[in-house]
């Protein structure tokens, strides 16, 4: 070698380059985080869903009248469709978080390069692939029991399902930042989340309902989901879609920004 030839660099002076950004581990964590119970995490809430479908939509579907033209089992669908979505979003988010808060591993990530809002996504994102997963399971299943078609409304049908997703995914997260045991999540579920689902018109249509009870269920939140997906497939429903969607996503809106401010506060730390 020559005088003049400067003498290479170690290869530990090198500046480090991850291969992925720590966001996409950090998502990549929660979607395997599922992923590898998928017969809890996916099977279980699919099986349970499709058995709605088989047990109200053929076996008490013979016994009652279409609904605006439609059969009893097409028309509960949607909306069983829009309650499993809603229902893994939330378990999702809240186990997950909760889990992390509990065994002090929040604070790791907290720690790391990763920007607050990367963290608020990476969580979220794990609940939307959730949904996905289980949502397109439930479909799979329950349209051929129900010889159920193209959906009616395509585009109310993507966007309103996007909102769904996203309510949903910001609701478990949300609910996993406050929770204080794994009891206090459980009973979430069954106190709220629960009720809300029956009177949100799953399994019916609220134009059947007498006027006090109409106007409570236009209150439940889980009433705009199921609209906006019962709009989507079968081209009708309660309302009218500008406002199915509006609603959908003006609670996605005020869920994401109430989410964003727990994290950018810190207040997820125990």
């Amino acid at each position: 070698m020559s005088g003049t030839e400067a003498p290479a660099r170690p290869a530990y002076d090198d500046p480090f380059r991850p291969e992925r950004s720590p966001f996409l581990w950090l998502l990549e964590r929660e979607v395997l985080r599922f992923l590898t119970i998928w017969r809890y995490s996916v099977v279980g809430p699919v099986l349970s869903t499709v058995l709605f479908v088989v047990v109200f939509g053929s076996a008490l579907g013979r016994h009652v009248d279409t609904i605006g033209g439609v059969g009893y089992g097409t028309f509960i669908v949607p909306g069983l469709f829009a309650q499993a979505i809603v229902n893994v979003g939330f378990l999702n988010g809240t186990t997950s978080l909760f889990e992390a808060r509990r065994d002090h591993y929040i604070n790791d990530v907290f720690a790391s390069p990763l920007r607050w809002w990367e963290i608020n996504a990476a969580l979220v994102g794990g609940g939307i692939a959730r949904g996905i997963v289980v949502g397109a399971g439930v479909l799979a299943a329950a349209l051929p029991l129900t010889h159920g078609g193209a959906p009616a409304r395509p585009f109310v049908l993507l966007f309103g399902t996007l909102g769904v997703l996203l309510v949903a995914a910001q609701v478990g997260v949300i609910a996993g930042g406050h929770a204080k045991s794994l009891d206090h999540v459980y009973s979430m579920e069954s106190i709220i989340l629960l009720p809300l689902g029956f009177l949100g018109g799953v399994f019916y249509s609220v134009h059947q309902l007498p006027p006090f009870w109409d106007a409570l269920s236009r209150l439940d939140p889980v009433f705009w989901l199921v609209q906006v997906e019962r709009i989507g497939f079968l081209g009708q429903g309660d309302v009218v879609a500008g406002w199915a969607l509006a609603v959908v996503w003006c609670l996605a809106a005020a869920l994401t920004a109430w989410s964003a401010a727990m994290f950018a506060t810190g207040r997820l730390k125990p």
